[in-house]
């Protein structure tokens, strides 16, 4: 129910091929550039997956997960994407050159131009797991730190500088379980309270819902939204909200969509709605009298159709049961 924060067009849109096919008949050049960084994203999305692969066969353990899985496609994809346009590997600069050349005769200076292109393409295809892992790792990095900026000088431009920015998604990102727990345990405890039923249950939810906090909602501006709940932003909502891509399952068949989400100023803030939330629902007046019975409260809360994954529950079961949940 989650997607990364930077918005980009892909040449598979049919709106975005539309216009693709039109600023080519207007500006060749301009739409040869578009081309080649859209193969670059490829190029870049396919060493991230390939580097997935070579992890999931190392061993993952509880972050190997379906839903996990889906968060990392989703996120390589935008970040692959975002790397391609800030500048890439090279690689779409290089495919330029080599069509311009192609088109303007093949003169000698453009020719030797070509010839190290040419070479170029074929080093990066032969680069081996390690220079590529490091590469991307590099790129990543550099991406989202720029992303990070980015986000940060928009909003202080929005708030004319009177007022104090609000933190990006990035910045309030979780490093490990560990953190996660630590953080938002308190949290739980008063939203459970409140609810009557066991805060253990509360904090696995928000648990599953953000990928242990690795993978918040975030609003367009790459403002944090604060929901860890996956809680979506209906007529009931006058608030703020962040509008992201999502996946949902109908019929029994995973969908992406896109979906407005409620969006709040702190984690504090988002736990005291989603006990609103619950408390003024019919819907979920079964799951709030499960009492201290975690499971019983899960499988409720999918019964009265919090989620669409039909294994909602049970995703929750195996964090309850998890090493950090264990300890609390």
């Amino acid at each position: 129910m989650n997607s990364v924060p930077p918005k980009e067009d892909f040449f598979a849109d049919f709106s975005t091929l539309t216009a693709l096919k039109t600023k080519a008949q207007k500006d060749p050049d301009g739409a040869l550039k578009d081309v080649a960084q859209q193969f670059e994203s490829i190029f870049i999305n396919m060493l991230l997956k390939n580097m997935r692969s070579t992890n999931e066969a190392i061993g993952g353990g509880l972050f190997s997960s379906a839903q996990t899985k889906q968060y990392q496609e989703m996120m390589d994809s935008q970040m692959s994407q975002g790397l391609a346009k800030s500048g890439g590997i090279g690689l779409s600069e290089a495919l330029v050159r080599q069509y311009q050349t192609q088109q303007q005769g093949g003169l000698r200076s453009s020719a030797a131009k070509e010839r190290g292109d040419t070479d170029f393409l074929n080093q990066v295809a032969k680069q081996d797991l390690v220079r590529i892992q490091a590469l991307a790792h590099r790129a990543s990095t550099d991406f989202i730190q720029s992303v990070q900026q980015e986000a940060e000088q928009k909003t202080a431009a929005v708030s004319g500088g009177d007022a104090v920015s609000a933190p990006s998604a990035l910045s309030v990102v979780f490093e490990s379980p560990e953190a996660f727990v630590e953080h938002l345990w308190p949290h739980a405890q008063k939203a459970a309270q409140t609810l009557g039923v066991n805060p253990k249950a509360v904090l696995a939810q928000a648990a599953l819902e953000t990928g242990w906090g690795k993978y918040p909602i975030a609003k367009e501006d790459g403002a944090a939204s604060f929901n860890v709940f996956g809680i979506k932003a209906d007529s009931r909502w006058q608030g703020d909200r962040a509008v992201v891509n999502t996946l949902e399952f109908r019929d029994g068949v995973a969908k992406r969509e896109k979906a407005a989400f409620r969006a709040y100023d702190s984690f504090s803030q988002s736990f005291d709605d989603y006990a609103n939330f619950l408390s003024s629902s019919e819907r979920y007046k079964d799951a709030l009298q499960a009492g201290d019975d975690a499971s019983m409260f899960a499988a409720s809360l999918q019964q009265g159709g919090y989620a669409t994954d039909p294994k909602y529950a049970e995703k929750i079961d195996n964090i309850l049961s998890s090493q950090w949940f264990q300890r609390l």
